[in-house]
């Protein structure tokens, strides 16, 4: 609610009739809305939740102190028509989320109207969490370690990745999570140099290492994890990436404090893995925000222009991939606390922990 009504203070000083907000996370995000298929109009005085039949009654319940309008014809027109009602003379848009064709629509049935495209209102807000955005992060954090340390021993010779896969969706499910951030990732052997492979029928051979990235969803909000584990015994050459990607963590997560810029986090991590021969290696970012959505705000790359905030959370996850070969990547996450970092997500990562 505070996000509301700092939104409303700035369209009263920016003279500005309306925020007309099609992004369904954002929706949530101001008003707790559970529904989806919604537009939002934000004005100073009242605000508007555009919806049809089936979601009526659920938002009635959700956000009662907010107006509900049952959409009769198409939603644009239902708009169109209620921005006419109020006589709102300037709009802003989210340019990122409406289509070309609903824009083309508004221009055209709400004529008059100055529409002004803006970009990243509130997703300046969602970057920096609040104390119960936060117990929601570490909830669904909670739910995946606890998934992974119920599967971890399934990881076996002879077991295929999507069953793998498979294994890990029913327990976070069964541990209390909604469902699954994302499609789990899980690659065994060679086909580990591939950041985001697909889980496949391949079967885990003894010897591989097997990468595995996945979090759980608690109550819109997401976690982000992951580990590598090892069949049997870990090569020479193994212990040799593994280390450098650990460390090349450890120099990230060293640096991130309130006031940095965002891209040192990553250099941090890239310039280590470039000194040990590896640069063309490590080809996205160190790390990503992590909230309502899987990646969102702060930026963690190279390029990044973003200055580290207290509360705001990220990922870690630097890695090394050599096609043919296999790859190894750890993933973390991060609370940017008043003073440094504080590492929210808890698996151990030593040698002596990742052998199966």
């Amino acid at each position: 609610m505070r996000c509301l009504e700092k939104l409303k203070k700035k369209l009263k000083e920016e003279e500005v009739g309306g925020l007309l907000i099609t992004n369904e996370t954002n929706v949530h995000y101001i008003t707790n809305f559970t529904g989806s298929e919604s537009v939002l109009l934000i004005t100073p005085e009242r605000d508007y939740l555009f919806t049809d039949f089936r979601y009526v009654e659920q938002a009635q319940q959700d956000i009662p102190w907010i107006k509900i309008v049952e959409k009769k014809v198409s939603l644009i027109k239902t708009i169109c028509g209620k921005l006419k009602r109020l006589n709102i003379k300037k709009l802003y848009i989210e340019s990122l989320y409406l289509t070309f064709d609903q824009y083309d629509e508004i221009r055209r049935n709400a004529k008059g109207i100055h529409i002004v495209p803006t970009k990243g209102i509130i997703e300046e807000y969602r970057k920096r969490k609040t104390s119960e955005e936060l117990e929601k992060i570490r909830t669904a954090i909670d739910i995946a370690e606890k998934a992974y340390y119920r599967i971890r021993k399934k990881i076996l010779t002879g077991v295929s990745e999507k069953k793998v896969a498979d294994f890990l969706e029913f327990e976070i499910r069964n541990q209390g999570g909604e469902r699954s951030s994302f499609e789990i990732i899980c690659a065994a052997g060679p086909r580990a140099s591939q950041p985001h492979a697909r889980a496949t029928t391949r079967a885990i051979h003894k010897k591989d290492t097997v990468l595995l990235d996945w979090g759980a969803c608690f109550r819109f909000y997401n976690s982000d994890l992951t580990r590598i584990s090892f069949v049997d015994k870990i090569s020479t050459e193994f212990k040799k990436i593994y280390q450098i990607v650990l460390d090349a963590q450890r120099f990230a997560i060293d640096c991130v404090r309130p006031g940095r810029m965002a891209k040192e986090v990553d250099s941090a991590a890239r310039n280590y893995i470039a000194k040990k021969g590896f640069s063309k290696c490590f080809g996205h970012g160190v790390g990503h925000g992590i909230g309502l959505e899987v990646h969102e705000g702060p930026i963690i790359n190279r390029r990044s222009k973003e200055i580290l905030e207290e509360n705001m959370v990220f990922t870690i996850e630097p890695g090394i991939y050599i096609p043919g070969w296999g790859g190894v990547r750890i993933e973390d996450m991060v609370l940017v606390s008043s003073s440094g970092c504080s590492v929210l997500s808890n698996i151990p990562k030593e040698f002596k922990d990742i052998v199966i």
